[in-house]
C-alpha cells in the first residue's frame, strides 16, 4: 500500500513519562511498571508485547485512566492528567479515548447500532444516527445494524466494538488483546480494520497483544519486561517479532 503520510514530525496524541505503578506495599509490593517512557505520535499504530507479568495490561489501564499510576505522568493531547479526579478521567475516556476489549463488552440487549451509539447516550447527547451508520458501514456491518450481539459472530462483535470506540472521534484507540478470542479469519479482519483506522481515518492506536502476527500490523512494537521497556522494533514482521520475543533476555541484558 502506498504510504501517503507526511514526513513532517507529528504531534503526540499520548505520552507517558517515568510512569510507575506499584501494587501492594512493603515486602508484598509488586512493581508492575518501572519508569515507562513512551510517546505515540498522532496517526501511529503501536503494539506492546511482553511475557505474562511484564506490565502490558497495567500500562494500558493507566493510559485509559482505569488505574491511577503510582508515579509519573500521562499526557493526552497535551493535557497532563496527573491528579485528575475519577469523574474527569471518566469524561476523558468517554470523549477522547476509545477502548476495545478482548471480550467485546457489548450490551447484550442492545442492537449493534445501539451499542455503537452508547457512548453518546452516556455523555447525555443525542446519538448522531448518520455517524453510527457510517461507522457500521466502515467496519462492514451496515446490514447488521439491527442485530443483537448474540446474532453476530465473534469477529462481527469485535467490529461493532471498534465502531463504538470510534464514535466520539477519539484521540487514541486502546485495544487490549483485540484478537485473543477470535479465529484466524476473524482476527485478520479486525487487524486490517485497526490498520485502516490509522491509515484511512488518521486515529492513533495502542494495542496490547501476545501474537507476533497481530503485532506485525503495527508501525512499531514496544517490548516490556518486568515493567520496563526492553526494546523497540520498527516496521515489524511476524518473524522478526517472534524472534525478538524468543530473545527478550538479550534485550534486558543489553540495557543493563
Amino acid at each position: 500500500m502506498l504510504d501517503t503520510r507526511s514526513e513532517t514530525p507529528r504531534a503526540a496524541a499520548l505520552s507517558m513519562h517515568a510512569l510507575t505503578h506499584v501494587y501492594g506495599a512493603g515486602d508484598r509490593a509488586v512493581h508492575a511498571l518501572r519508569g515507562i517512557d513512551l510517546t505515540l505520535a498522532a496517526g501511529s499504530f503501536t503494539a506492546v508485547m511482553g511475557p505474562s507479568g511484564s506490565g502490558k495490561s497495567t500500562l494500558l489501564n493507566c493510559a485509559a485512566g482505569l488505574e491511577n499510576p503510582t508515579g509519573g505522568r500521562i499526557v493526552v493531547e497535551g493535557r497532563d492528567t496527573a491528579g485528575w479526579s475519577e469523574h474527569k478521567r471518566t469524561v476523558l475516556r468517554r470523549e477522547r479515548l476509545g477502548i476495545v476489549f478482548q471480550g467485546f463488552h457489548l450490551v447484550p440487549y442492545l442492537t449493534a447500532a445501539q451499542n455503537v451509539a452508547l457512548p453518546s447516550r452516556l455523555a447525555g447527547r443525542r446519538p448522531d444516527r448518520r455517524r453510527v451508520a457510517e461507522l457500521l458501514a466502515a467496519v462492514g456491518l451496515a446490514d447488521r445494524a439491527g442485530h443483537l450481539p448474540a446474532e453476530l459472530s465473534g469477529g462481527q462483535q469485535q467490529r461493532v466494538a471498534i465502531a463504538r470506540a470510534l464514535v466520539t472521534a477519539p484521540a487514541v484507540v486502546l485495544a487490549d488483546e483485540p484478537t485473543g478470542a477470535l479465529d484466524t479469519a476473524g482476527a485478520r479482519h479486525v487487524l486490517e480494520l485497526l490498520r485502516g483506522v490509522v491509515d484511512r481515518m488518521g486515529h492513533t492506536v495502542l494495542m496490547v497483544t501476545h501474537d507476533p502476527t497481530a503485532a506485525a500490523f503495527a508501525d512499531e512494537v514496544v517490548f516490556l519486561v518486568d515493567g520496563r521497556v526492553a526494546g523497540r522494533l520498527y516496521g515489524p514482521t511476524a518473524d522478526a517479532v517472534a524472534g525478538q520475543m524468543a530473545h527478550l533476555d538479550d534485550l534486558v541484558g543489553a540495557r543493563r
